[in-house]
């Protein structure tokens, strides 16, 4: 398997421990604060989300994928908790993202016309779930925007693409 980091992270701001030493933001909730002399908007958070989205549809298709499986999906929030708590944020939860959450746990295979909303849920750790295609891809969305991709195929080929929307990918040792 190849695996690869692909984060928002600049990692010349990375220390030998791998530690982050840059002042970022890690969630949505850091809309509206202050990073580096810089203001979280709205806009600059969707620009990002935008970002691992399209880079989860590249690989996809670089891969030749229609759809991927999840499993193991879990709520962060009881359907009630989720409802009060997005009112904060009406703006940024479609009606696509919210039937999306509420029917996230019986969901098995993703349509690539699903990805958006899921991915976004994901990142925003409303759900957590594995995403994968079995034997060919496994994605894994964590805390703080960081996404591993473990890939039966070198992404050599479209790590280029990647970085040109503005993420940076990392090679690990590949088995």
């Amino acid at each position: 398997m190849y695996k690869y980091n692909i984060s928002k992270y600049n990692p010349i701001f990375r220390d030998s421990n791998w530690t982050y030493r840059k002042e970022d933001w890690t969630a949505i909730s850091d809309i509206g604060k202050s990073f580096d002399n810089k203001i979280l908007t709205v806009t600059d958070y969707i620009e990002t989300e935008n970002k691992y989205i399209k880079t989860v549809k590249l690989i996809l298709n670089y891969l030749e994928l229609d759809y991927i499986y999840v499993h193991d999906v879990r709520r962060s929030f009881s359907k009630e908790v989720f409802a009060d708590m997005i009112k904060k944020r009406e703006t940024l939860y479609s009606s696509e993202m919210i039937n999306m959450y509420d029917k996230a746990e019986r969901i098995k295979k993703l349509e690539r016309k699903d990805v958006d909303a899921f991915i976004k849920l994901l990142l925003r750790e409303d759900i957590g779930a594995k995403v994968f295609y079995p034997r060919r891809l496994r994605i894994f969305i964590c805390y703080d925007f960081l996404m591993g991709v473990n890939c039966s195929r070198s992404l050599e080929n479209i790590i280029p693409e990647i970085e040109a929307l503005g993420l940076y990918t990392d090679i690990f040792e590949n088995d």
